[in-house]
């Protein structure tokens, strides 16, 4: 039986959309304003066909699900300072397992404040809850349940000089999910707190070479005798550069060491990667990645590595049209202690296709279909499944 948390169940096609929602085209600014505030209400509806909703090869259920989102997007802009913030709730229908109807809900806000002597200080917050009725006493199968998760951001970032820059950042995150034996299989957040600090120094007009370090703290939920205390160390070197107008990148790479639970020290490859090109004025290219050690969710106060890869391309034909083609490669390496469970690995694979269509001022129709592939050295963790979607967003 498959244990997918909602965190890993998206993580790879969340990615592969990342640069594609935020598209090197500007769009002109929609909503009301007052001032320098801007409000823009948005409602998604969505009706999705689904093959796989059990993501389980063995027994493979489809279903179809009719989901209702609305929400409102904030802006406001001052004098060298500026917000913007979000909050919203989706609910998915289930036409035939009801018992998988989900509600969720959700909010961020990010400030920024910068000054004419050279730095700039940024600060983000977030946070979603979300459940679903799947109780093993209800006849369901204990996969799904209540998961909550707030994250807080900050960076500061100063120039030295025409030639030197630094940003210290700082983050902290608690992902928590509703446990009980008699009704679900285990699944084990954690809190994570995650200290850096970059040193830019700059080659030529466009580019410069980035040393990077940080240490992350983990205190994972669940612990039955084994210390939920885990701790990493990343260093890191690489490049970021506006090579042109049309592109940019940024690309780091190095050593992470990780520590976990009071057992084997763990030593990998990591790296993060972010660039974009404007091909043309209807073609554009994206390349997102990272990689790093966290707990596991799946089995108590153990360790994973993961992988991810993501390419996209968006395409515009026309004014009003745009399409987007996205490839992702996600891979989860189980460094389970041996004491425990033997090592496993999951390598999933995504490709993903939309459309959407401006029909009004205030209305869009998009269209997407979605294929995911997961092969693991655990069979039972091993699926399919083909999602196709149809919707239409109403936007002010």
């Amino acid at each position: 039986m498959l244990i997918v948390s909602p965190k890993n169940v998206t993580a790879a096609v969340t990615l592969a959309f990342v640069l594609g929602c935020a598209t090197v085209w500007g769009q002109a600014q929609r909503g009301f304003s007052f001032n320098n505030l801007n409000v823009s209400p948005f409602l998604n509806l969505e009706y999705t066909y689904d093959s796989n909703v059990s993501y389980d090869s063995s027994n493979e259920r489809d279903d179809y699900i009719l989901r209702v989102n609305p929400g409102v997007d904030i802006g406001y802009q001052g004098n060298e300072w500026g917000l913007k913030g979000s909050a919203w709730y989706a609910y998915d229908w289930y036409q035939d397992d009801q018992r998988l109807n989900a509600s969720r809900y959700g909010e961020s806000l990010d400030f920024y404040r910068e000054s004419a002597k050279g730095w700039k200080l940024m600060l983000g917050q977030t946070f979603i809850k979300s459940s679903q009725d799947d109780s093993v006493i209800d006849g369901g199968r204990g996969l799904w349940r209540e998961r909550k998760q707030w994250d807080f951001t900050g960076a500061l970032a100063y120039e030295f000089s025409e030639r030197m820059s630094a940003t210290l950042t700082g983050l902290y995150s608690d992902l928590s999910y509703l446990n009980d034996d008699n009704q679900f299989a285990p699944l084990y957040g954690w809190e994570e707190w995650c200290v850096g600090l970059e040193l830019a120094r700059k080659l030529t007009e466009k580019s410069n070479v980035l040393l990077s370090g940080s240490y992350q703290a983990y205190y994972s939920d669940g612990a039955q005798g084994i210390s939920g205390d885990s701790s990493g160390y990343n260093l890191h070197v690489g490049f970021n550069s506006r090579a042109t107008e049309r592109i940019r990148y940024r690309v780091l790479t190095g050593v992470t060491w990780f520590d976990y639970a009071g057992g084997d020290l763990l030593v990998g490859w990591t790296y993060s990667v972010d660039a974009s090109w404007k091909i043309n004025n209807k073609l554009a290219a994206s390349l997102v990645g990272s990689s790093n050690f966290q707990p596991s969710e799946r089995e108590v106060n153990q360790a994973q590595q993961y992988y991810v890869l993501s390419a996209g391309l968006t395409y515009k034909p026309r004014p009003k049209l745009t399409t987007r083609f996205d490839l992702a490669f996600r891979r989860e390496e189980n460094q389970y202690d041996v004491n425990v469970v033997g090592a496993t690995t999951d390598d999933r694979f995504t490709a993903r296709a939309r459309a959407d269509y401006r029909l009004t001022r205030l209305m869009t129709v998009y269209g997407m279909v979605e294929y995911e592939n997961q092969v693991s050295d655990d069979s039972e963790s091993e699926f399919d499944r083909i999602r196709a979607s149809l919707g239409l967003n109403f936007r002010y």
